[in-house]
């Protein structure tokens, strides 16, 4: 039971501040629009992360976004953008005790933020960092994609670390998170903007 509850907080990073405008604010770097879909290569198959529905939690009005695989719901994330950076509200029901940021505004090369709060009472710490750097997926190669690297986190007792390279127009093209003994890379296959 720790090592899934772990795993689901471990998405979560993927602690701002807590108050947060609700006007419409978009960030380049991550698209979000009802009807996006990134298809993504994962170890054994593919699957298929698509915007549902905006989606309200408490006062936050946030994007859902959906895990398939094989036409099946496998998670659940609940996303929303302030001129501050890109947050998560909750992944699979789990909320922190305040949004996480994943992303920042703007990104910065060399910036960084702390990320400090817990999630059903396990502490969640580690700091972000803004890199460059290139990146190859099956959709194609990226130069200078934002990485936004959290390779020294905690979770509970756990080490983790999270990658995410965010490309402008099209959001994360490649994703690589360990938890404790565990590992996933998603790499990008195709995008297909919202309207």
């Amino acid at each position: 039971m720790m090592r899934f509850l772990s795993m689901g907080v471990a998405v979560l990073l993927l602690a701002g501040e807590s108050a947060f405008a609700q006007e419409e604010v978009t960030n380049p770097l991550y698209p979000l629009k009802v009807g996006s879909k990134w298809t993504y290569k994962v170890p054994g198959g593919q699957v298929e992360v698509i915007c549902t529905k905006k989606e309200k939690i408490g006062d936050m009005e946030t994007y859902r976004l959906e895990t398939q695989s094989q036409g099946k719901v496998s998670a659940s994330e609940n996303v929303f953008v302030t001129d501050k950076g890109v947050f998560r509200a909750a992944v699979n029901g789990l909320k922190p005790e305040s949004p996480i940021m994943f992303l920042n505004n703007p990104a910065t090369k060399g910036s960084n933020w702390p990320v400090k709060t817990k999630v059903q009472g396990q502490d969640v710490e580690g700091t972000f960092t803004v890199k460059e750097e290139d990146v190859t997926v099956p959709k194609g190669k990226f130069t200078g994609a934002t990485l936004i690297d959290g390779s020294s986190f905690k979770i509970a007792s756990l080490d983790t670390s999270v990658k995410a390279w965010f490309v402008k127009d099209i959001g994360i093209v490649k994703l690589e998170f360990k938890l404790g003994g565990q590992d996933a890379v998603y790499e990008l296959e195709n995008y297909e903007p919202g309207k």
